[in-house]
């Protein structure tokens, strides 16, 4: 089960508005390391601005030297208000030494983006915390797909 609590840019501790979190988006990789006992929401959490304003950000942003082309999945929670923590890598093996740098170097990257999100909705109309999901695809040293559910 992922952990609720994590620091994010600030010194406060990222925290959800429930104790427990009920909601995921419907994804199968984050359901297996969340629990696949989740409800899914009526509405998934979204970035403001949508999908193609997320991107200027991670194309803006690049890791050190990379040798790799690899996809990367990083879970985070976007609780009840739309505040965004507890990033998590979500690939069980990382490989070797640089992969496991560029890696980290992603999380970084995806722990300073803009904290501009709309909470999941559920069924009964209220925002709620909900595990996400972004996808994101690595060039060299270049963040060149990013995808969320």
């Amino acid at each position: 089960m992922l952990s609720q609590y994590c620091f994010a840019q600030s010194p406060k501790p990222f925290k959800t508005c429930d104790k427990t979190i009920h909601y995921t988006v419907d994804d199968w990789e984050l359901r297996k390391k969340a629990g696949m006992d989740l409800s899914i929401p009526v509405s998934n959490p979204n970035y403001v601005g949508g999908v193609e304003e997320l991107k200027k950000f991670f194309k803006a942003n690049s890791i050190d030297d990379s040798i790799y082309i690899f996809r990367t999945f990083i879970s985070f929670v976007v609780n009840c208000k739309g505040q965004i923590g507890n990033f998590q890598i979500m690939s069980d093996d990382a490989g070797d030494a640089q992969r496991k740098k560029a890696l980290n170097q992603i999380l970084d990257i995806v722990k300073k983006m803009p904290r501009k999100w709309k909470p999941a909705i559920s069924k009964e109309g209220k925002p709620i915390d909900s595990y996400q999901i972004i996808k994101l695809t690595i060039r060299g040293n270049k963040i060149i797909e990013v995808e969320y559910k």
